[in-house]
């Protein structure tokens, strides 16, 4: 169990580590396709829910109540970034709730996942999506990580058009992280 714990921190190190490589060297390739965001919003939350089980942490998902439409873009990336957006609601809430939040306009889908974590000081908002920024706060509470799944995020929706940013209100105040996409259907 804990060798393949390992070997499996291993695997998402490297892959973390050559998306970064293909960032930098503008080979990012995007396999865009018809998405169903609901879908892969649903299926993130069923990947962390028991993570988020074990620190008593209630997630909510709301969602409009018209569908929302198909978008083209690519699937797997946005999982990717929705996985790490929520994956570091979780880490950094210890206890509360986290609240994801799906909804559209006339030309842009967007995602927030907003969380009542220990939040962030905001000064430090602007560094966040910098490659190996991690907040302050981050480091005294012991979690692991490497500094770029923020920066692959940002990257991400970027190539995919659209823009993604961080909202506290301060330390021990939570935090909301949103990005938007435009609504291509074609």
């Amino acid at each position: 169990e804990k060798m393949y714990r390992s070997s499996d921190r291993l695997t998402r190190l490297i892959d973390v580590f050559l998306n970064v490589s293909r960032i930098e060297t503008g080979r990012l390739e995007l396999k865009k396709e018809q998405c169903d965001m609901n879908q892969i919003v649903d299926d993130v939350v069923s990947d962390l829910e028991q993570q988020a089980k074990k620190k008593n942490l209630e997630i909510t998902v709301q969602k409009p109540d018209e569908p929302l439409p198909k978008i083209m873009a690519d699937k797997d990336k946005l999982h990717d970034v929705i996985m790490n957006l929520v994956d570091n609601s979780i880490k950094y809430t210890q206890k509360g709730w986290i609240n994801i939040r799906l909804s559209r306009s006339k030309s842009l889908f967007s995602f927030e996942v907003r969380d009542s974590g220990i939040g962030i000081d905001p000064s430090e908002i602007d560094k966040l999506f910098q490659k190996f920024s991690r907040a302050e706060a981050v480091f005294r509470i012991h979690t692991g990580g490497s500094g770029l799944g923020l920066f692959i995020a940002r990257k991400i929706i970027e190539a995919h058009g659209g823009r993604v940013w961080a909202e506290s209100e301060g330390k021990g105040k939570g935090s909301s992280f949103t990005f938007t996409l435009p609504i291509e259907t074609k």
